[in-house]
């Protein structure tokens, strides 16, 4: 029998007092152009007051936890921390701002701890509309404060329909010209193939949003859509409506986006990558792409990703050629036989 089957009111004061995750790595450090090291911590919080995105489940994260929970799942993450100076990484699945999940009086005593070490650099996500001066203000204990903000797309009707993120384009700038004006840069999230999608026209808008969000991000991090549980996203893969981007697809994205704007740092975490719910081309190629997205995130050099006789593979024709039809292809039989038999492929060539 399970511990917390026992005890459930211990297990859940135990799990209450330490956070979702937490992991040393390396991040590209803008300021200075170079990988230094990066700790990440995943705060579990009441969560996100949202809850309607159609393709995130993290909010099933969320706990009835105290203030004084929170304060005790960072020091337990930040005993962790690198001998040197580093990136300090505190997400919460929903908005670090956002009163009701870390109360100001918590965010304040947080900036405290954070002062006290080795930290270079502060990162916390957040939506737009929780963002002010004062917020701001009170973060801004270390050389350099950026807040990540989950715009998704540029493009305010697939915003809106197809992702129901609950704020507009304009909501985003506004914000963001507050943190710029504050003196902290801001880390936009752009999302590659949100559901009702095509994979062309996804590359195509990710793309097109990238540049209308480069003069307000320092960063631009490109999320790999996933299959996460519970969610509409979900009901849609399980019907076959749905496939996760190819890997092709976030190649060819981060390679036009820096391209374009080598002044800006574009950057991708594969969450999920391979597998039948995350973004995957056919399973032979997957971790070899994968290894050089994450090196390309911290050398943000192009000829990583432009290497042929890492970037080859024979699905890669098939990607080609559903980009070409796309079209004609999207949401028919024939699209979803080709995506199925390569998400077959793919699930057997690891088993």
């Amino acid at each position: 029998m399970h511990p917390s089957a026992k005890h459930p009111e211990k297990y859940r004061k135990n799990k209450n007092k330490t956070p979702v995750a937490s992991w040393l790595d390396y991040d590209f450090f803008t300021e200075e152009r170079k990988a230094i090291k990066s700790l990440t911590v995943i705060l579990r919080t009441v969560g996100c007051q949202w809850r309607k995105c159609t393709m995130c489940g993290y909010w099933h994260e969320s706990a009835d936890v105290t203030q004084a929970d929170i304060l005790t799942q960072l020091e337990h993450s930040l005993r962790n921390s690198p001998d040197e100076r580093f990136i300090l990484k505190i997400f919460t699945s929903g908005s670090f701002l956002d009163e009701r999940e870390i109360s100001s009086e918590t965010r304040k005593e947080i900036a405290a701890m954070v002062k006290k070490g080795k930290i270079k650099k502060l990162i916390v996500e957040t939506r737009p509309e929780f963002i002010n001066a004062k917020k701001i203000e009170d973060l801004k204990v270390v050389e350099h404060l950026e807040l990540a903000i989950g715009l998704e797309t540029a493009n305010d009707f697939i915003r809106s329909k197809y992702i129901n993120k609950g704020f507009s384009f304009g909501d985003y700038k506004t914000a963001a010209k507050i943190v710029n004006e504050c003196e902290a840069t801001v880390k936009t999230y752009l999302l590659l193939k949100p559901p009702f999608i095509s994979e062309k026209k996804a590359i195509e808008d990710v793309i097109k949003s990238a540049a209308l969000v480069s003069s307000y991000s320092s960063i631009i991090s490109l999320n790999l859509c996933n299959v996460q549980k519970y969610t509409t996203l979900e009901n849609l893969w399980r019907k076959k409506y749905y496939r996760p981007p190819w890997l092709w697809s976030a190649v060819e994205a981060l390679k036009e986006i820096k391209k374009r704007d080598e002044n800006v740092a574009v950057m991708s975490d594969p969450v999920g990558a391979g597998h039948i719910r995350g973004p995957h081309n056919c399973g032979k190629c997957d971790p070899e792409i994968t290894e050089a997205i994450k090196k390309f995130n911290i050398t943000q050099n192009l000829s990583v990703l432009e290497r042929r006789e890492e970037m080859d593979c024979e699905c890669k024709e098939v990607w080609h050629v559903l980009l070409k039809f796309d079209d004609f292809l999207f949401g028919s039989n024939l699209a979803n036989q080709i995506h199925n038999s390569y998400n077959d492929y793919s699930a057997n060539s690891r088993r």
